[in-house]
C-alpha cells in the first residue's frame, strides 16, 4: 500500500526527543518494514533530512510556517498573546497545499494522520482525494491546551472543530480506553473506533545491556538506582518522586536517583534537590536520543511513572512499555492505562496515586528484594513481546484494507468532487 503521513503539529520535531517525534518515527519505520511505501508531510524542517529518510525507509517532506504566518506569529507574541489558535488554524492553508503535492506523487491508498489541534487539512484532502482517512488521536488537544498549555482563544469553537474532525474520519484509532469514552461522548460512531496503546522497539529495548557505562560515568556502581525517564512536566508526577526519594534515603542512604529527560519544571526539581541537601544523590542526565536511553534504563534497579491522580486519565505511557521491554522492576501508579498494562506483583507494582507512603512502601519492598526485581522484570519484558510498533502498523493496516477495497470498488469522480461517503 501507499501511505500518506500527516502530522500538522508545528510543535512536534521529526528528529527530535519528544514522545510524539518517536511515535512517529517508529510507526512509520513499522509501515516501512512490512513493505508499503510512505511519505509524511510534517511542519518542522529537519535538518538532517536525508538521515531521517535513510533510517525510516520513507519520504519526509516539510510543510513549515509560511513567512506571513511567521510574522503574525511574532505580532502575537509581541502583543504577549501567546497562544497558537490563529497560527495553527492559518497553517492550514500552507499544510493542504503542500500534503496535496504530495498526494498527487504518491497517489496514496490512504492518509493517516496524527491529530492535532485545528488541523483540518488532512480532513479536506482525504475528501478532495477520495481516499479513506484514519486518524490517530493521543489526547483530546482542546482540553489539554485549555487545561495544562497556553489556553485556546475560544473553548467552546475549539471543541467543536476538534469533534467535527472526530466524527469525520473513516477510522478513529485512540490510544487508551479513555480517549474512546471520549470519542463516543463526541458522537463518533463506535464500529469505528479502534483503541491501539502506544507500543515500543523491541529491538531497542531489551534485556540485553547492563548498563554498566552509565554506571561509571555517574558513580553509581554500588547503587540502588531509582530511575524515571520522561518530560519534565506537572503532570508526571516528579514532584511526588522526589518527596519519595527523600523518605527512601533517610533509611538507605546508598539510594540514587537518576532523572532522564528535560522540561519547564526542571529548575523547579533542581533547586528543591539543592534545599534538600541531595545534590550529591540526585543525577539530572537531561534530554537523550532515544536510542541513548535503554543504556540509562540498563543502569537502574527500579523504575518509576508516578502520574497523579488526574481527573481524566487519557494518556498511553511510552515510557511505561519502554520500562518494561527492557526488564526492568516497574512501579507504577494505579491509574488509566497504566492499572490496565502493569499486572500488580506480576509485570511490576502498583501504588496508589498521590499516596506518598504507598510509594515509598512499593520502591522499599524492591531494595529489600532483588529476586522480586528481577521476577518483575522479566515478566514485564516477556509481557511486551507483542506490544510492537510492527504489530499496531499491521492492526492499522487490518481495519483499513476494507475500506480501501471498497473505495477502489467505486467509480472514480472528477478532481473536485470527492466520494460523497468520505467524511460523512
Amino acid at each position: 500500500m501507499k501511505v500518506l503521513y500527516l502530522c500538522n503539529d508545528p510543535g512536534i520535531n521529526l528528529a527530535g526527543k519528544s514522545g510524539g517525534a518517536v511515535h512517529i518515527r517508529s510507526f512509520v519505520r513499522a509501515l516501512a518494514d512490512l513493505g508499503h511505501e510512505v511519505a509524511i508531510v510534517i511542519c518542522s524542517l529537519p535538518s538532517c533530512r536525508k538521515a531521517l529518510e535513510a533510517d525510516l525507509h520513507a519520504t519526509v517532506c516539510p510543510a513549515p510556517l509560511s513567512g506571513w504566518n511567521r510574522a503574525l506569529a511574532r505580532v502575537l507574541r509581541t502583543a504577549n498573546r501567546h497562544n497558537p489558535d490563529a497560527v495553527r488554524a492559518l497553517h492550514n492553508l500552507t499544510f493542504f497545499k503542500a500534503a496535496m503535492g504530495v498526494a498527487k506523487q504518491l497517489n496514496p491508498d490512504f492518509i493517516y494522520e496524527r491529530y492535532s489541534l485545528w488541523a483540518v487539512a488532512g480532513l479536506c484532502l482525504a475528501k478532495k482525494r477520495s481516499i479513506p482517512l484514519v486518524l490517530e488521536v493521543n489526547a483530546p488537544f482542546a482540553y489539554e491546551q485549555q487545561h495544562y498549555r497556553a489556553g485556546v482563544t475560544c473553548p467552546p469553537l475549539a471543541h467543536w472543530v476538534e469533534g467535527a474532525i472526530w466524527r469525520k474520519a473513516r477510522l478513529v484509532m485512540a490510544v487508551s480506553e479513555s480517549l474512546q469514552s471520549q470519542l463516543r461522548r463526541s458522537r463518533v460512531k463506535p464500529e469505528l473506533i479502534h483503541v491501539l496503546p502506544n507500543a515500543v522497539n523491541t529491538r531497542l529495548f531489551h534485556t540485553g545491556l547492563d548498563g554498566s557505562l552509565v554506571r561509571q560515568r555517574f558513580n553509581l556502581e554500588g547503587r540502588f538506582v531509582i530511575g524515571f525517564v520522561g518530560t519534565f512536566k506537572r503532570w508526571h508526577g516528579l514532584d511526588l518522586l522526589l518527596s519519595a526519594f527523600r523518605d527512601v534515603r533517610r533509611t538507605d542512604p546508598s539510594s540514587h536517583l537518576l532523572l532522564v529527560g528535560d522540561g519547564p519544571i526542571r529548575p523547579q526539581l533542581e533547586q528543591e534537590v539543592r534545599n534538600a541537601g541531595l545534590t550529591e544523590a540526585v543525577t539530572f542526565a537531561g534530554a537523550l536520543a532515544h536510542e541513548d536511553v535503554p543504556h540509562y534504563l540498563a543502569a537502574m534497579d527500579t523504575t518509576i511513572a508516578p502520574y497523579p491522580a488526574l481527573d481524566d486519565f487519557y494518556f498511553s505511557p511510552l515510557k511505561l512499555f519502554e520500562y518494561m521491554a527492557a526488564g526492568r522492576a516497574v512501579v507504577a501508579s494505579r491509574v488509566g492505562q497504566v492499572a490496565e498494562v502493569v499486572v500488580d506483583g506480576v509485570t511490576g507494582l502498583l501504588f496508589e496515586p498521590g499516596n506518598l507512603a504507598d510509594l515509598v512502601g512499593c520502591i522499599r519492598r524492591l531494595r529489600n528484594n532483588a529476586a522480586l526485581r528481577k521476577e518483575l522484570g522479566r515478566n514485564a519484558n516477556a509481557a511486551c513481546s507483542e506490544r510492537t510498533w510492527t504489530h499496531n502498523a499491521a492492526k492499522v493496516l487490518d481495519q483499513v484494507e476494507p475500506l480501501i477495497k471498497q473505495n477502489r470498488a467505486w467509480p472514480r469522480r472528477a478532481i473536485g468532487f470527492g466520494n460523497s461517503r468520505v467524511g460523512n
